[in-house]
């Protein structure tokens, strides 16, 4: 679910790129599908954004879903602001601010999808109502529901659910609870990776180094976040996960090994665990003992200390 506005594009043919548009939005809005370290980059910030598709804009330490911008051909011809259903308050602000600026940069107003139009620099469209809505629409789901943040995946479980309608602000308890997923710290979110074995079978591969704040499921089977692959859950043979320590190697890494990703969540000790929301935690292991344990090998000293006992 969503909300879309239109603010005409009073220079067509032109287009302007990412990289223009966040110019004219200025502060502290950025884009966050292309990562800075991606060798494309520089071009695609570049590209007319009718070339690329779509940017998911937000605002740094800010968004916590952030809002879609992209381009509409045709008659009239127009920049498309797309904010997901629901959204957070500061989603929300950080969008108009945005529409609020480009339209007074191309001089017009803005339009919903609806037809309503509203002055560049007042728009009073009711989007506390839009996130209560959306809030509300979750009542009597009884599985997993996951939101895409502007980071990663957010899930909602029952007990989450629950919180957000029981509670008098629902605009607030979503915002806040959303603004809890700690998208925006210095932390590591670990990405799936998928290779093929050799008889073609699909695996999904984790890694968690040792020392490094990582955000892992601590559900099974891992949620495939379907922003960045095609694959479906049927089409995964195994998830495993690989441990590395920041000592011994070349490098500075050191690779301990790998295990089935379920023994992995079995093995884990549940006070290292700091749940985000229905489906991920906040994990670090801090001592290559802790890393060698997961993997079922037991050090000397606790070798010794089981024979006494």
């Amino acid at each position: 679910m969503s909300r879309t506005f239109y603010v005409k594009n009073t220079q067509a043919p032109k287009v302007m790129s990412t990289e223009e548009l966040l110019s004219v939005a200025g502060g502290d809005f950025r884009q966050f599908v292309v990562s800075q370290d991606e060798e494309n980059f520089k071009e695609v910030m570049q590209m007319p954004l009718n070339k690329f598709g779509y940017m998911l804009f937000g605002q740094e330490g800010i968004s916590g879903r952030g809002f879609e911008v992209s381009y509409q051909e045709g008659e009239p011809a127009a920049y498309e602001v797309r904010v997901f259903t629901p959204s957070t308050e500061r989603d929300w602000l950080g969008a108009m601010e945005f529409m609020s600026k480009l339209a007074i940069y191309l001089q017009v107003d803005i339009i919903d999808e609806e037809g309503m139009e509203y002055k560049a620099n007042h728009i009073t469209y009711n989007y506390r109502g839009d996130i209560e809505f959306g809030v509300r629409c979750y009542e009597g789901e009884r599985e997993e529901s996951f939101i895409f943040g502007v980071c990663r995946p957010i899930a909602l479980n029952a007990e989450i659910v629950g919180r957000l309608l029981s509670a008098q602000d629902k605009v607030k308890a979503f915002s806040d609870f959303v603004e809890s997923q700690q998208q925006h710290e210095d932390i590591f979110i670990a990405n799936q990776i998928f290779y093929q074995n050799d008889k073609g079978e699909i695996i999904g591969t984790y890694t968690l180094t040792k020392t490094v704040p990582t955000v892992l499921p601590y559900q099974y089977p891992p949620f495939i976040d379907i922003t960045k692959t095609d694959l479906q859950q049927e089409d995964i043979l195994q998830w495993r996960i690989s441990l590395v320590d920041t000592e011994g190697g070349e490098d500075g890494l050191n690779y301990l090994g790998d295990l089935d990703y379920k023994t992995f969540l079995e093995r884990l000790p549940q006070e290292k665990i700091k749940k985000l929301d229905g489906h991920y935690m906040l994990l670090q292991m801090d001592t290559t003992q802790q890393m060698e344990a997961l993997l079922g090998k037991t050090s000397l000293l606790g070798k010794i200390k089981n024979f006494f006992k």
